[in-house]
């Protein structure tokens, strides 16, 4: 009789604990990169290996990250393919020799995934899944089998995700794991050190030391400080409110009531914010006249990111967009202009945490500065906007203060454009499998 036997990756420490947990319902709390995915798969191959017949599923947000992870699997599993029975690619499921079945499924439509009976389930970045995916729709399908169930996330606030960690501390059948990025050997040090170049201490904590922090309570730029505010602009020698030498930078928000559009010069990854449009019950148009007069004679031109909605042209008379009409009058003035307004916005949270950022890392750099006097409207917003709780989730608040937001939204879609975060990209080790 030839014995075939699946060899899998190293797991880290993390992994390897979690791979020999006891316990019927785990949750891993995992930072960006740190092997989650890589865990996941080689826990369900596992599992299926060794227990003929029976069904398990690995669920993502959505169907194209269900394909990736499918590939993921069907791949390592290449160099021994015998052992795949059956592989579906239409229905993202593989059947094995030994008849256990493994399939890839999306959260987006959970109600779809009602009705199946499952031995074992891993519910991937579950920040992302609908909130009763876990308790109305795949809890009842373990019922029959004793089945277990893994989740696995990077921590997004408290939310459903942390009450699934905190379920350790009451019930034996859970147990929590904490993962950093640090666990994976291929996240070294000098990525860890550039990440929190780039990242706020409390973006850093929650998306590479997988701790849980809430981002989206009380004030929204919780790293704007004394050290952000500038009254004059660093790029030019004294007197002077404009570099000659570099180009301007316009965030814009585009609103009638108001329209607020902020100015800002950039060198390298700092970027001064030197003054401000701030008119109630305008238009564009209006707003463009100012602008012109601010920049006329400015050599370099300007360079446009704001709101990517302006691009549609239901507020403008023919047809025009808010850029139409902004573009075309720069044209007439004989201002050079470039527009990199992307086609999306970035995520509301994704925006304040890339601003929060850039205006203190982790390391403590200033990547961000205002000049007060000129820009009241923008470090006003960066003081006072807060975070409240909307229908969907946590939002802005427009409510208490309806002229808020505004400038710091202007700004932030220019932040995002012209200073992202990057971060670190290192993948997973290759799994490896033989058979023997």
């Amino acid at each position: 009789m030839i014995t075939k036997t699946i060899e899998l990756y190293k797991p880290h420490d993390v992994q390897f604990k979690m791979h020999n947990s006891k316990a019927r319902f785990r949750v891993g709390a995992f930072g960006r990169q740190s092997g989650k995915s890589t865990w996941a798969i080689n826990e369900l191959l596992k599992t299926a290996w060794e227990n003929p017949g029976t069904i398990h599923w690995f669920i993502s947000p959505t169907h194209e990250q269900a394909k990736i992870q499918y590939r993921r699997l069907v791949g390592m599993l290449w160099p021994c393919r015998e052992v795949m029975l059956k592989k579906n690619q239409t229905e993202l499921r593989v059947k094995l020799i030994n008849q256990a079945e493994i399939s890839f499924k999306s959260g987006e439509v959970a109600d779809n995934l009602r009705g199946a009976t499952l031995n074992s389930v891993i519910i991937d970045e579950v920040r992302d899944q609908p909130s009763h995916l876990w308790s109305m729709i795949v809890r009842p399908m373990l019922a029959t089998t004793n089945g277990r169930a893994s989740f696995i996330s990077t921590p997004n606030g408290f939310d459903g995700f942390y009450d699934l960690a905190q379920m350790s501390k009451l019930n034996p059948d859970w147990e929590t794991f904490q993962a950093p990025s640090t666990c994976n050997p291929l996240f070294t040090d000098q990525e860890a050190n550039a990440a929190r170049q780039t990242m706020s201490e409390a973006v850093f904590a929650q998306e590479i030391l997988a701790e849980f922090r809430d981002l989206t309570a009380g004030k929204a730029y919780i790293n704007f400080g004394n050290e952000n505010k500038l009254d004059k602009n660093p790029f030019c020698t004294e007197g002077k409110l404009i570099n000659e030498y570099l180009p301007i930078h316009i965030g814009l928000d585009f609103n009638l009531s108001p329209m607020a559009w902020t100015l800002a010069q950039k060198k390298g990854n700092h970027i001064h914010f030197f003054d401000e449009i701030f008119l109630e019950g305008s238009h564009t148009q209006e707003a463009t006249k100012v602008l012109i007069d601010k920049v006329r004679g400015h050599k370099l031109g300007v360079v446009l990111v704001g709101d990517a909605t302006g691009k549609a042209g239901q507020r403008a008379a023919a047809g025009q967009s808010d850029y139409d009409i902004l573009c075309q009058m720069l044209d007439d003035a004989g201002i050079k202009w470039l527009n990199l307004t992307p086609e999306s916005n970035p995520g509301v949270k994704d925006r304040v945490n890339t601003v929060n950022a850039r205006l203190k890392s982790a390391t403590n750099e200033i990547h961000i500065t205002v000049n007060p006097n000129t820009c009241p409207r923008l470090t006003k917003d960066f003081e006072r906007v807060s975070w409240k709780q909307g229908s969907g989730g946590a939002v802005l608040d427009q409510t208490t203060d309806h002229l808020l937001t505004h400038a710091s939204d202007g700004a932030g879609y220019l932040i995002c454009q012209v200073l992202p975060i990057d971060v670190a990209s290192n993948k997973p080790g290759l799994l490896s499998v033989i058979i023997r």
